[in-house]
């Protein structure tokens, strides 16, 4: 929906979820799959329980918050150093200052924290294997 989709229906949905959702984009409003729906009212959920367990997650700072997305999609901080175009000694200092305000000890926690909360850390929900079909709106 960040992306400007009014309209989003999986391939599995009903056709009447479909017809529903071309009636809803036509006629300006919005409109989201039951499923999905329901997926980021869950997401939502473990999202604020992850918040409650560990608050320190909100002294994180930009990038560190980048970096611990980046880490939960298994990337390596030789990647992560490029795409953020920072050198890899920057990510481990990240990684370190991460692991201080979170209380992780021990090896590879930051990633096994990250990988354990992977779809909480992201802002979008978690890929859906292109299930899915979204309607945007067209160009004047």
């Amino acid at each position: 929906m960040e992306l400007g989709v009014k309209g989003y229906v999986l391939k599995e949905d009903d056709s009447d979820y479909v017809i529903q959702c071309l009636r809803a984009v036509s006629h300006g409003r919005s409109f989201i799959s039951p499923t999905i729906s329901d997926l980021l009212v869950h997401q939502r959920h473990r999202r604020s329980s992850l918040n409650r367990s560990k608050p320190a997650l909100a002294r994180l700072t930009r990038m560190e918050r980048q970096v611990l997305s980046m880490v939960a999609q298994n990337k390596t901080t030789k990647m992560i150093a490029g795409e953020l175009f920072i050198s890899p000694s920057t990510v481990e200092t990240h990684r370190c200052n991460i692991s201080s305000k979170l209380e992780l000890r021990g090896t590879h926690t930051v990633l096994r924290f990250a990988l354990a909360h992977r779809y909480e850390l992201e802002s979008s929900p978690p890929p859906t294997a292109n299930r899915s079909r979204a309607l945007a709106p067209r160009g004047p």
